[in-house]
């Protein structure tokens, strides 16, 4: 069994079956014993596992998932990019084992999701001798520099109104388009990012393998597997960044 990083990802739901049906190795326990500690989710949906077994999802049950959902899409109007374990740790562990154990099972997307995003890396402005700042040896439109700038910062939402009027201007600039389309991807316009990280991937042979890879996050994120697949599947074996990456996240849909 694969070990895990008890501070980085959560565990997944044969994992923690593994572990309560004795399946592990001794290292792998003490693994996920370390992790259990840690986190409280994780925590909280191995000691109801049983509970939620026998249970069933009744009416009462129903009622305190739909409550926590509620309640966590209110935080997630007012707090950016909060870890699931985070949000969990204040608000599940108030309420009830089985409705953790259901929340767990419905943010399963996002939880791959956030543990597989990072930024895709622009490199830094170059300085002319006369004080204009340039990328790849191409002075930067206003509205270009104004939206890499933000997003370099990690200022996504802000960055989209200048990708978009950039844009008007130069539709067929697909870098611009990808950068676009991740930023999309950041604030949750899921049809946007993907309209735009397909297009990049159809259209700009250099940039084919990155798209896929974020392609393959967004369809993730909207709850589509199937597509989700279908993109790590072309990036398996004919990619040499992505291509490991890709096999052990189609592993885990």
């Amino acid at each position: 069994m694969k070990r895990i990083d008890s501070n980085n990802q959560c565990l997944s739901l044969a994992e923690i079956k593994a572990y309560l049906g004795n399946e592990v190795s001794e290292q792998d326990k003490m693994v996920f014993s370390n992790h259990f500690e840690t986190c409280n989710l994780c925590n909280e949906v191995k000691d109801s596992f049983s509970t939620v077994n026998e249970l069933g999802v009744d009416e009462d049950i129903e009622d305190l998932k739909e409550a926590l959902f509620e309640t966590v899409n209110q935080r997630r109007n007012t707090t950016r990019r909060l870890f699931i374990s985070r949000i969990a740790a204040g608000i599940l562990l108030p309420i009830t084992g089985a409705a953790a154990f259901f929340y767990w099972k419905d943010t399963a997307n996002e939880r791959l999701y956030d543990e597989n995003f990072q930024a895709y890396d622009i490199p830094d402005m170059t300085m002319r001798g006369d004080g204009t700042e340039e990328y790849n040896n191409i002075t930067l439109p206003k509205d270009l520099k104004a939206a890499i700038d933000h997003y370099t910062a990690g200022n996504y939402k802000e960055s989209i109104p200048h990708f978009k009027a950039y844009h008007k201007i130069q539709p067929e600039n697909y870098y611009a388009n990808f950068l676009h389309g991740i930023a999309q991807l950041e604030e949750n316009d899921l049809a946007t990012a993907i309209y735009f990280l397909e297009r990049v991937r159809i259209n700009d042979t250099n940039l084919y393998e990155d798209a896929t890879w974020y392609l393959a996050l967004a369809h993730i994120k909207n709850k589509d597997k199937i597509a989700a697949k279908q993109m790590l599947s072309e990036l398996i074996g004919n990619s040499q960044f992505y291509g490991e990456k890709a096999k052990v996240l189609k592993n885990k849909l």
